[in-house]
């Protein structure tokens, strides 16, 4: 008994790239949001908590298309900028925070999203690739 099969080779090379590239954009993603969360872990971590305001209002997501796929982190807080980069002569002006005859030198910067970032960099491109291996599984 004969069985013969025609494959449009071509036909089935655009499929299979196609699932290849599509396998690959969602493990990108994946990736980098393994990456991004475990930024926002350590920099939830690293902020300071007085209410817990400033910690609940960070949050991460990624964002982009294909394979060029961008991590954001931010903090939602209206203070959060003023925490990070401190306020008067410690903050971006360098000068007292003046009202009316009485001065502060303000707050020193807490340097939290930074200290977060540094600190997943030496180890970002080892969980970005742990996390692309298994989506790509």
């Amino acid at each position: 008994m004969k069985v013969k099969l025609d494959i449009d080779e071509k036909k089935f090379r655009r499929q299979l790239e196609r699932g290849l590239v599509k396998k690959l954009k969602k493990a990108t993603r994946v990736g980098m949001g393994r990456v991004i969360l475990t930024a926002k872990s350590l920099a939830v971590r690293k902020a300071p908590r007085i209410t817990g305001n400033l910690r609940r209002s960070i949050l991460a997501r990624t964002t982009g298309k294909g394979l060029d796929v961008v991590g954001i982190l931010r903090a939602t807080a209206s203070y959060a900028r003023y925490v990070h980069d401190g306020t008067g002569v410690y903050g971006p002006r360098k000068t007292p925070i003046r009202r009316g005859s009485r001065t502060s030198r303000g707050q020193k910067p807490q340097p939290f999203f930074r200290d977060a970032i540094e600190e997943v960099a030496p180890r970002a491109q080892q969980i970005f690739s742990e996390a692309f291996r298994k989506a790509l599984r």
